[in-house]
């Protein structure tokens, strides 16, 4: 592509895109809330279209059934508008929400050349420490680009077979969210090793389940625990009888308390910044999960509580005291103690609507939220239900509220044309390139999920030159058939490729830039041409 085309496109686009379980006795079972009716999105985008006037009528119902597969899908696929109008909405909406019913066949055939998918801590642990030996002997191939070398990157490539080609859609943005709110960095030596069974068994297990589980399932597994240090962490001293046994474990060989799980567990997975803690919880915090470590790190990774390491003595965290004695149960109290608290529900109520109503959240659906969250005891399903049946997620205020991130733009691209993929590289290295190396975010943060973190020219630049490379048929692995759009006349393959990838209404500026290039290109190269432009124009950069 041109540079010139490239940057007078970035131009326009910029200036459009700124304008666990615990022991299930200690728990009373709470009845699962029940499925939505029928007439719920219609009646919640009347009533948002009341409550504020002034942004026009109720969303259409294709407007409706756009805003909710771009909101809880990847994206639709040809064809998929028509099943969900067909299905209904709320249906729709109540089958994503159970995963375990819905067949993917095609999406788990491909899964199965992926290794790491399935691979045991054990055995990803061995094959890591095996590549490493082959390196500093000279004999290991070269590392694919991108962090985290090959486990991570097949991991990458699972990561957008399943968005692009998965029936269980809502499960996949799910998973995606909780990985970024419980993050792990890929990178880190043995992180990489730990990362698939961390996903496997804990985020996709959990995604549509239950905080609770996802809160103790990610603070138990070797890979947070790798990851912010804690199976380091110990009280200063050993007690005396171990002392004088001299029994100390192999690794990690240095004690002292580490504060970096406690800190990242109320910072940024449960109570928030603002929620109410200060440094002494912090360290306290840190004192409760002393001894939860990792057993067989260089051999069968798992998790194990070491008593030795364990600082015994009473704690008090905020303004609750932990009695002396506890062992392992001091850090099980400070999960149920923050899995309860009120800045916990905020706090995940606040994530889960800026993601999917608008980077502003309502106020009012995050309250509406956080008691969904209270009422059940962190029901991901229950928050969801809020959301879906809440006039503020059908408002014409919400409708295309949201930049896509590289990840959500990409497979949102491959599944509006068709595509095919059979090798996804190189879908992982055009994701990176925009500005998402998948399990590559180093912060606790993980990803952030706001416009803010991906509006900026050379990753505007990125997205039209990922848009033309897929529509000119560039990727390698990845097979576009435009044969629908020939047509002499730039106007109507215009219309049809806003037809093909959904846009809806163009703005005037974007409508006469395009026809602009169509004009210039060849009659045979117009489908892709505008096809790709289309990928990088401001309409579509947005969800």
């Amino acid at each position: 592509m041109p540079r010139a085309l490239c940057r007078s496109a970035v131009r326009l686009a910029a200036a459009a895109a700124l304008a666990l379980p615990l022991a299930c006795s200690r728990h009373a079972v709470r009845p699962a809330d029940p499925p939505l009716r029928a007439d719920a999105p219609l009646a919640a985008a009347q009533e948002a279209a009341r409550r504020d006037p002034q942004t026009g009528p109720a969303l259409s119902l294709p407007e409706m059934i756009d805003h909710a597969l771009s909101r809880f899908t990847f994206g639709p696929r040809p064809g998929d508008r028509e099943r969900v109008a067909k299905l209904g909405l709320a249906a729709f909406f109540e089958e994503q929400l159970h995963p375990e019913h819905l067949r993917d066949d095609a999406a788990q055939a491909s899964l199965a050349r992926y290794r790491p998918v399935s691979a045991s801590p054990a055995e990803m642990m061995e094959s890591l420490l095996d590549r490493r030996r082959q390196r500093r002997e000279g004999m290991a191939m070269e590392e694919p680009a991108g962090p985290g070398g090959p486990i991570v990157g097949e991991l990458a490539q699972a990561k957008l077979v399943r968005a692009v080609a998965s029936e269980r859609q809502l499960l996949e943005v799910m998973a995606d969210f909780w990985f970024n709110h419980f993050n792990v960095y890929g990178a880190k030596g043995r992180v990489r090793a730990l990362l698939p069974s961390y996903e496997r068994d804990v985020i996709r297990r959990h995604a549509l389940g239950s905080f609770r589980e996802l809160l103790l399932g990610t603070a138990r597994h070797p890979a947070m625990l790798v990851y912010l240090d804690n199976w380091r962490s110990s009280s200063p001293e050993p007690p005396a009888r171990v002392r004088r046994a001299r029994r100390r474990p192999k690794r990690p060989a240095r004690r002292g308390l580490n504060e970096n799980y406690a800190r990242e567990l109320l910072e940024l997975h449960t109570l928030g910044v603002d929620g109410g803690y200060t440094q002494a919880d912090v360290t306290e915090v840190a004192r409760c999960f002393t001894g939860w470590t990792v057993a067989g790190i260089d051999g069968d990774p798992r998790f194990a509580f070491r008593l030795g390491r364990h600082d015994g003595g009473e704690k008090r965290v905020l303004g609750t005291v932990i009695e002396a004695g506890g062992g392992e149960g001091d850090g099980e109290a400070v999960l149920e103690m923050l899995m309860r608290h009120p800045s916990t529900a905020r706090f995940i109520a606040t994530k889960l609507v800026r993601r999917f109503v608008a980077d502003d959240p309502p106020l009012d659906l995050v309250e509406r939220v956080a008691g969904a969250f209270s009422r059940t005891g962190g029901e991901v399903r229950a928050m969801l239900r809020a959301i879906f049946a809440s006039p503020d997620f059908w408002s014409r205020r919400a409708l295309r509220a949201k930049v896509r991130s590289p990840l959500e733009h990409v497979v949102a691209s491959v599944r509006a044309l068709g595509a095919a993929v059979g090798d996804a590289v190189p879908l992982a290295r055009a994701v990176a390139r925009i500005g998402e190396p998948l399990y590559g975010a180093a912060a606790p943060t993980g990803y952030p999920d706001t416009a803010d973190a991906w509006v900026s020219p050379g990753a505007l630049l990125a997205r039209i030159d990922f848009g033309l490379a897929l529509a000119e048929g560039k990727l390698r692995g990845v097979s576009v058939d435009l044969a629908p759009l020939a047509a002499a006349e730039p106007e109507r393959v215009l219309q049809g490729a806003q037809v093909l990838l959904g846009t809806g209404d163009l703005s005037p500026r974007t409508r006469s830039f395009v026809l602009e290039k169509l004009r210039e290109a060849p009659a045979k190269a117009r489908a892709a041409r505008a096809v790709g432009l289309l990928l990088g124009a401001p309409e579509v950069q947005r969800r």
